[in-house]
């Protein structure tokens, strides 16, 4: 198979396995966080950069698109958040390209994906909590974003600015997420490389 098909099909089966992630935690059990970039992070360390980026984008357009299909009203703001994606894929690949250094020992590992995870979760923050108060100022958030409308409630309540809240309000929530998608897409990697085994990136 040819490797731009191969990559290609790679990606849409991740974009696939991210929207039926989030639609069962996120939108069916209600769990607080979004899990919908833990195919993205496994993509980004298998395929590289450009693959990751494609992914990452792609789901909030997919994501949003169906939002009527799902039960919500249709928000074009939701788009954007496309570039979070994006922002996760490149802190992946910031470590991600030096893969050899992620076998050298369990606690490299873990050191390297804590610092995806950090690196990712500021990024995240910054640029959801842009996005958010730009939403917030134009629009009432929606329903399905409770967890993070009701932190940014709660810290407008005590006199904290409105940017500030919608920063604030991302910050335990993007933490966590971002720690159980890094650890979680880097685990579907290593399976995998174990089944398909390792793709070569170097020029992506």
């Amino acid at each position: 198979m040819k490797s731009w098909v191969r990559t290609l099909l790679i990606c849409l089966f991740a974009e696939a396995l991210n929207f039926f992630t989030a639609l069962l935690l996120y939108d069916t059990l209600h769990i607080p966080l979004f899990f919908d970039t833990i195919f993205t992070v496994a993509v980004t360390f298998y395929c590289g950069l450009v693959p990751g980026l494609c992914v990452g984008a792609f789901y909030n357009v997919i994501a949003t698109l169906t939002l009527p299909l799902r039960g919500y009203t249709f928000e074009p703001y939701a788009f954007l958040f496309g570039i979070c994606g994006m922002l996760v894929a490149f802190a992946t690949w910031i470590f991600a390209r030096r893969k050899e250094e992620f076998r050298v020992s369990a606690g490299v590992t873990v050191l390297y994906l804590g610092l995806i995870a950090m690196f990712s979760s500021a990024l995240a923050v910054l640029s959801s909590g842009i996005i958010d108060y730009v939403r917030f100022t134009l629009a009432e958030l929606p329903d399905r974003l409770a967890p993070v409308k009701n932190f940014t409630d709660s810290f407008v309540s005590l006199n904290f600015s409105l940017l500030a809240s919608c920063f604030l309000a991302q910050i335990p929530i993007s933490i966590t997420d971002r720690l159980v998608s890094t650890f979680a897409g880097y685990g579907v990697y290593r399976i995998a490389v174990k089944f398909l085994g390792e793709e070569s990136w170097t020029s992506r």
